[in-house]
């Protein structure tokens, strides 16, 4: 059983244990200059550098961003066009797969994780949609559950 002298006893020892470990704590004179700074920052290869020679980096670089004009003509990017088909009671592996595929999303996995991440699995409606390459797998998802205006759906 625990009397009254015990219990003064652990808290007195508590007490003394948080007063030594505070003490430790503030008594620390680890204190940050410049040196350590940038012996720390040399260790992860950054660097440190003053305002002004960073304002005039800066201002540097907006001047090499203007843009010049090329001789080369842009480069053209690839939209490839699906007629995607969902049958009744189809798995999104199986329709994400066909887009991947089709070269519609880079990645069937990251596609149906979306879909099940969004919580739109169980709203994905059977029908034939028209999709590209262009579009977001948000787009996509939206499209395929109905949650959008009807652009791209094959009656």
């Amino acid at each position: 059983m625990m009397t009254k002298q015990t219990i003064r006893s652990i808290a007195l020892g508590m007490l003394f244990a948080t007063s030594v470990i505070g003490a430790a704590y503030y008594m620390e004179s680890d204190t940050l200059t410049t040196t350590k700074l940038h012996e720390s920052l040399k260790k992860e290869g950054l660097i440190a550098i003053s305002e002004s020679e960073y304002k005039k980096l800066k201002e540097a670089a907006k001047q090499d961003r203007t843009p010049s004009v090329s001789s080369n003509p842009p480069s053209s990017k690839t939209v490839y066009v699906y007629l995607l088909t969902i049958q009744k009671g189809e798995a999104p592996n199986d329709f994400a797969q066909k887009l991947e595929d089709a070269h519609i999303v880079p990645d069937a996995d990251a596609f149906v994780t979306y879909l099940e991440t969004h919580r739109l699995t169980r709203d994905v409606r059977a029908g034939t949609y028209k999709v590209h390459s262009g579009m977001s797998y948000g787009e996509i998802g939206n499209l395929i559950t109905n949650k959008s205006d009807k652009n791209g759906v094959i009656p």
